[in-house]
């Protein structure tokens, strides 16, 4: 598939801060977060967040349509500077879900599985938007991706599973149980992986192979219930971005 273009309406996204303290060591140790200041998300729920440099990233939209003949949802990525202007918007409606990473040259968005297709993993050529590859996931719901230098990371949150695609064989190379049970927002910080559970509201620290559970934030912390979030690094902060309104907040790991 390819030669996928559009244009979207304008968004916004207004992106805060927070402190996170030091892991107790030890699998399921206890992070003790301290939060800082917090904003409020512009309208859309927000199912993606990827750094592209310092000072731009680009977020994964999704937006109620109320007019006649349209999809329900329509779904844009949306392009941000450092003061959080829109510099581009491109619409994906139909094709991207969630999820949204950026490995330097190419970025890496999930679509869910419908009556018609399996869940698929896009990969888009940054400048032109092109959908320049298709693959089929394991799972029907991933939700969540991270880059970790050499291989993309996805979560799934029906199988509770985390694996990792190797861009150069084309095939899933691993796969992790996760100790969530509806993992949702992934990001690689890079020493670590952090993964939300929207169905018990906690955070998740796993080692960089994602087969060891290192720590969990405290619930006082860091309480999600009910909740998707997505995840984010920026190369010096995780940010964590629930999906529908609420607030975004950023988090320093030491």
């Amino acid at each position: 598939m390819r030669g996928l273009r559009a244009s979207c309406s304008i968004l916004s996204v207004l992106l805060p801060f927070c402190l996170v303290a030091p892991a107790a060591a030890g699998s399921g140790g206890e992070i003790e977060v301290t939060w800082g200041d917090s904003l409020t998300v512009a309208a859309g729920e927000i199912r993606g967040l990827a750094w592209l440099d310092d000072d731009h990233y680009v977020a994964l939209v999704a937006q109620p349509d109320t007019l006649p003949d349209m999809p329900p949802l329509t779904t844009a990525l949306a392009w941000f500077d450092a003061l959080g202007n829109v510099t581009r918007e491109e619409d994906f409606t139909g094709t991207l879900s969630r999820g949204l990473a950026f490995d330097g040259k190419y970025l890496w968005s999930l679509g869910d599985a419908t009556r018609d297709a399996e869940a698929t993993l896009y990969k888009i050529e940054s400048d032109t938007l092109f959908v320049d590859a298709v693959y089929p996931t394991p799972g029907h719901r991933p939700c969540g991706l991270a880059w970790d230098g050499r291989y993309v990371w996805m979560v799934d949150r029906d199988r509770g599973r985390l694996d990792s695609f190797d861009p150069e064989t084309e095939e899933i190379s691993r796969s992790e149980l996760t100790p969530a049970f509806s993992p949702c927002g992934l990001a690689f910080d890079g020493r670590a992986f952090w993964t939300c559970d929207s169905g018990t509201g906690r955070l998740y620290r796993l080692s960089r192979g994602g087969g060891a559970w290192s720590g969990t934030v405290s619930r006082e912390g860091f309480d999600f219930r009910g909740r998707d979030v997505m995840l984010a690094w920026d190369g010096a902060s995780l940010w964590a971005v629930p999906q529908s309104g609420g607030v975004a907040r950023r988090m320093r790991i030491p």
